[in-house]
């Protein structure tokens, strides 16, 4: 077996992963090395990108997706690929609330603000131009007046900018940088409180530090397989947790989308109506209208629970690394979840029936008017690809994201995060990087 030796080994090439390599990899007396399960397809400019990837417009589900437990389960979906799911995402680029980064003695909004605003701005995030706006998110931005939110968005040239393109490939050049693709972790090598390396891909990797960034359901599954089943590994898995309906468009819909497609392309997600339920936290907002429109058009839409209170888990099937996990979603454990997620589909109703949305929504397809909110809500629940907190902060991670217990064992991704933020994830995940990327 083949054994090279690096000073810093990361494990998982996703959101994260690409960040901690661009970043620690500037300094030319460190030596990096990032290990990445799926394919990396070299720079931007080489051409060898998937169509699916680089197309902004809509999510790149389709292709470059670990296994399954369940294949029916589509919440399960997460990407295998340089870039992790940056490079499938809706691109939407948004903080969440201050009060969503209470973390922990050195975790707070205004310590974490800058590290956000470091990596939207590597992202090259900026907000749509006003007549980019189909016809379909145009109506929902007008129907929701003050809650409704432009997508701030990582789109470059027409380009989906993940972290692949924004961090690794300025660093491509640099001869401490080794990024091995189509290279599957097994374990992490331990010895007496100490990471000494990485079996992956049938190679030993040694390393003076190890940090495992395969997202929130890859690291607890590396961890796990490591041995590591005195902490609470795994455990309090959180997404936001959804659902949504389907119209039946009217001929004016589909006459200006035609003629709005043929100047501008389509999109499928632009705007998001924010909200509060009943029972909403003080300082956030837990709930969000999305507006859909997928090639057709059909137009949709979708609300989901930023705030859930139910909680899963993240456990292994098998010892394999190829075998997938057991992944436990626990989407409404909590039943206040069914009343908060009651309450903003009835929300989105009232959206569809407003005058600037009806407009262009005819009759209610899925799942009809004959159908309650709570019912609809309770068949059918989902994720919003969101999940984190398998490896939270202050439970199996120190406040610099060290495994308890190891001096030089780190997990900086998604799983760290301790709560989930009231808006989506992949900022906040990028921008854990920036901040770790200090102290390793």
């Amino acid at each position: 077996m083949a054994r090279e030796r690096f000073d810093v080994l990361i494990l998982g090439g996703g959101a994260a992963g690409c960040a901690l390599a661009g970043r620690l990899s500037e300094n030319p007396d460190r030596t990096v090395c990032l290990v990445e399960a799926g394919p990396d397809y070299g720079h931007l400019s080489e051409g060898r990108w998937p169509a699916d990837i680089l197309d902004p417009r809509w999510l790149a589900l389709a292709s470059h997706l670990w296994e399954r437990d369940d294949p029916d389960d589509r919440s399960q979906a997460r990407a295998r690929i340089l870039g992790g799911c940056s490079a499938h995402n809706a691109c939407v680029v948004l903080e969440g609330a201050p009060a969503d980064y209470d973390w922990g003695p050195e975790w707070s909004y205004e310590s974490f603000v800058p590290y956000l605003k470091r990596a939207a701005e590597t992202l090259q995030t900026h907000v749509l131009a006003d007549e980019e706006l189909t016809p379909w998110h145009r109506a929902f931005r007008e129907a929701g007046g003050p809650d409704s939110i432009v997508h701030p968005v990582n789109i470059v040239e027409g380009v989906r900018w993940h972290s692949g393109f924004a961090y690794v490939d300025p660093a491509r050049g640099r001869e401490n940088l080794t990024i091995l693709g189509d290279t599957l972790v097994d374990r992490v090598l331990l010895d007496d409180g100490r990471a000494t390396g990485a079996l992956a891909g049938g190679r030993e990797l040694s390393a003076d530090v190890v940090v495992v960034s395969a997202g929130a359901y890859g690291s607890p599954g590396i961890l796990l397989r490591s041995g590591l089943d005195e902490l609470p590994v795994g455990e309090g898995l959180i997404d936001h947790v959804g659902t949504s309906a389907g119209w039946e468009p009217t001929e004016r819909l589909l006459e200006e989308t035609a003629a709005h497609e043929a100047e501008h392309g389509l999109y499928m997600g632009q705007v998001t109506v924010a909200g509060r339920s009943r029972s909403c936290p003080p300082g956030v907002r837990d709930l969000f209208m999305f507006p859909a429109l997928d090639i057709g058009p059909e137009i949709s839409g979708a609300v989901f629970a930023m705030k859930p209170l139910s909680r899963g888990s993240v456990r292994l099937n098998s010892n394999d690394p190829t075998a997938p996990l057991a992944i436990d979603h626990g989407f409404l454990r909590d039943e206040r979840d069914v009343d908060v997620l009651t309450e903003g589909f009835e929300r989105l109703r009232e959206l569809a029936v407003s005058e600037e949305v009806r407009r262009y929504a005819a009759r209610e397809l899925r799942p009809g008017l004959g159908v309650a909110a709570e019912k609809h809500v309770r068949a059918t629940a989902r994720g919003f690809f969101h999940p984190v907190a398998t490896c939270a902060i202050g439970s199996v991670l120190d406040q610099q994201c060290r495994v308890l217990g190891f001096e030089n064992l780190y997990v900086v991704d998604a799983s760290a995060i301790p709560e989930i933020p009231s808006a989506n994830t992949n900022l906040t995940t990028v921008a854990l990087a920036e901040r770790a990327a200090e102290w390793l």
